[in-house]
């Protein structure tokens, strides 16, 4: 059988946008460098784009080479995803347009650690708010849910969140059912992989590991080849229930957990510092925090040293509290890091911060409900 028109025409559609929206701002002439497609084809698909909200489009600033400059295209802000992360203490609700826009992110602080249904009421309820303040033409197209767990990614089924309680709980059905959207749900730190991989301002992310910290404990995301590393139904990279020693028992029934040895509360002074919260912020940590900052360092070591003789990373990016350790702990890390690698493999890794802060699961779990738009954007 031959490909349709209509086939190719989609693909095409697909192709530019999601140009677009991954690096927010391409001139026409760029996009069809980089597709491939002849000037006209490339002029017609992002008018078609434009005519249907997805993309803007603006003369060039200036003109860097002889001729008419070409124009600018940008993501739209008519298409929209609802974000939504769950955690021990709160639930967050973000609004993000594409190109990875966070419009708006309200926390609502729980009295409890949040059920399922808990989760998808309060999600419910600000999707409610957020479609009553929508402008004509705007439109919420899906919704995307980073949870703390192991997560089926093909039926948004999270397996088991340890540190929330859930066991087999459909959420993406149930949120779907609550708003009559879409709904796709993820780990969340693939999902926040994702959003540093795409939008994070790093070099040559196409193997990198985003290791996050929350309220919830800590997990991995693993990007190779430029792709997530799920595994058979999502599962993977469940970093913070890797053995690092200790005695602890672990919400998820083991002992001796990564993140029952690094956590978030011992940190928390030095993080207000590195958000800008405490007037302190330039101080540098006192005799007690750099002992937490080194114990907490050498079980973390452990972790990311297994992970990098494994996958042989490129990058190191940490999310959450972990951005602690670069910001006060480098040199710390890095020799603890050393006695836990080989050497080849280690030479080749940089250990960074991530680069979105407080938004990398919002940004990561919107990419996750723009997936089905950027796939055909002609349904739109």
């Amino acid at each position: 059988m031959g490909t349709s028109s209509d086939d190719v025409r989609r693909r095409n559609l697909s192709s530019v946008l999601t140009l677009v929206h991954r690096r927010r701002a391409l001139s026409r002439a760029d996009l069809t460098r980089v597709t491939g497609l002849s000037r006209s084809t490339t002029k017609d698909l992002v008018e078609e784009l434009v005519g249907r909200g997805l993309v803007a489009e603006a003369p060039a600033g200036s003109a860097t080479q002889v001729g008419r400059p070409s124009p600018i295209v940008r993501p739209g802000d008519r298409a929209l995803a609802v974000a939504v992360t769950p955690e021990v203490d709160a639930v967050t609700v973000g609004v993000v347009s594409m190109g990875g826009a966070v419009l708006e992110a309200v926390r609502h602080e729980t009295a409890q650690v949040p059920t399922a249904s808990d989760t998808v009421a309060i999600a419910a309820a600000e999707i409610d708010r957020i479609r009553r303040t929508l402008r004509d033409g705007q439109l919420v197209t899906a919704v995307g849910v980073a949870v703390p767990g192991l997560v089926h990614t093909g039926e948004s089924t999270v397996q088991l969140a340890p540190n929330l309680d859930w066991h087999d709980v459909q959420i993406g059905q149930m949120l779907s059912a609550a708003t009559d959207l879409p709904v796709f749900a993820a780990n969340d730190a693939n999902a926040g992989a994702l959003a540093e991989h795409l939008f994070g301002s790093h070099h040559d992310p196409d193997h990198l590991i985003y290791v996050n910290g929350g309220p919830s404990g800590i997990g991995a995301g693993f990007v190779v080849a430029g792709d997530i590393l799920a595994g058979v139904a999502g599962y993977a990279g469940e970093l913070g229930h890797t053995y690092v020693g200790g005695a602890e028992r672990c919400h998820c029934g083991s002992t001796g957990c990564l993140e029952t040895e690094v956590r978030q509360p011992p940190l928390a002074r030095l993080l207000s510092r590195l958000d800008g919260v405490d007037a302190e912020g330039h101080s540098p940590p006192d005799d007690a925090e750099m002992d937490v900052l080194a114990r907490q360092a050498r079980c973390l070591a452990i972790a990311l040293g297994n992970a990098v003789n494994m996958l042989n990373p490129r990058l190191i990016v940490l999310g959450g509290f972990l951005r602690a350790f670069p910001a006060f702990a480098a040199a710390v890390l890095h020799d603890e890091l050393a006695r836990h690698t080989m050497g080849a493999p280690r030479r080749l890794v940089r250990v960074v911060p991530a680069t979105l802060g407080g938004d990398t699961l919002m940004i990561g779990a919107a990419e996750l409900a723009f997936t089905p738009l950027l796939a055909d954007p002609g349904r739109f």
